[in-house]
């Protein structure tokens, strides 16, 4: 038995929920986790993680990073994103707090802008780390508290309580970093960003077969903008870190993804509403960027 299957037995016999870093996603779901850190054992290896992670930890501990070791002996909230190596040592027995887990398909694309302003916030800290007075730390804990609350409750809107929660974690973080270093400015996108975020996301969810996306291209949001295309990619990839057709194509995908997932319309009807002209480059499509075609995609679900 390997070590990720020791731990998977583990949590499985003692009736514990299982961690989103033990689970085996082939990374075209959406997931969430919330979960308390109470009899936490469990040390984490140095490595880069495919998930995100925010952390609120109370008890000994030590944190590998890049960057050398921390010595955490107090309560604090650590951020982690699959872009960032560390690891995570238990130091006392007594662990507590909680720990929030999420992949890149949970991230709208407002949190998404939230969360990269925050680690934008730490470019002169070499943790993504923040040690707590014991105001603070109430004040986490009880975002955390709502979280987990909501996560095992079947409300109607416990998602939208739940990202609410997520961003005053987020926006309580970045007032810290920026009451802590007022002279480090969080990057922030300018008006076009903005704009050409906007207009993506206003072409979702979409509710009809028979309506189909007007804009599919950097250069249809160009001449929408009223700017050249080339200005347009240089805006948003100083900002997101990638090239504006590949968020086009994330935006995309997500939405076929749903589509196949939530509905009953056929491939071709799928295919057409995502601006597609024939279903074949739909197919070729989805397949490049997921690793299956949808048919397969719809049939495993």
């Amino acid at each position: 038995m390997d070590k990720q299957e020791t731990l998977i037995h583990y949590y499985q016999t003692t009736n514990r929920e299982l961690p989103f870093d033990l689970l085996r996603s082939n990374g075209t779901t959406s997931h969430f986790n919330v979960l308390k850190r109470d009899h936490c054992s469990v040390s984490i290896p140095f490595n880069r993680k495919d998930y995100y992670k925010i952390c609120l930890t109370t008890g000994h501990a030590v944190l590998n990073t890049e960057n050398g070791d921390l010595d955490v002996n107090q309560p604090a909230l650590f951020f982690s994103n699959p872009s960032l190596k560390f690891g995570w040592e238990n130091v006392s027995e007594q662990q507590g707090g909680y720990v929030c887990l999420f992949n890149e398909q949970y991230l709208c694309t407002e949190l998404k802008r939230e969360l990269d302003t925050l680690y934008a916030s730490f470019q002169s800290s070499p943790y993504p780390f923040i040690l707590l007075t014991e105001t603070q730390f109430e004040a986490y804990l009880h975002y955390f508290q709502l979280m987990h609350t909501e996560y095992h409750q079947d409300f109607e809107h416990k998602n939208k309580m739940i990202e609410t929660a997520l961003k005053l974690i987020i926006y309580s973080s970045i007032k810290i970093q920026s009451d802590a270093c007022p002279s480090v400015k969080t990057a922030q996108p300018n008006r076009l960003v903005n704009r050409f975020l906007d207009l993506l996301d206003n072409q979702f969810p979409i509710d009809a077969p028979g309506t189909a996306l007007s804009l599919k291209t950097p250069a249809d949001f160009a001449k929408q903008l009223y700017v050249h295309v080339n200005h347009l990619n240089s805006s948003v990839k100083s900002y997101t870190g990638k090239p504006t057709s590949k968020i086009i194509q994330e935006k995309i995908i997500k939405e076929a993804k749903n589509l196949l997932r939530y509905t009953n319309w056929g491939i071709a009807e799928i295919s057409y509403s995502l601006g597609f002209e024939h279903p074949q480059n739909f197919n070729n499509f989805f397949k490049k960027q997921v690793g299956e075609s949808p048919r397969s995609f719809k049939s495993a679900l």
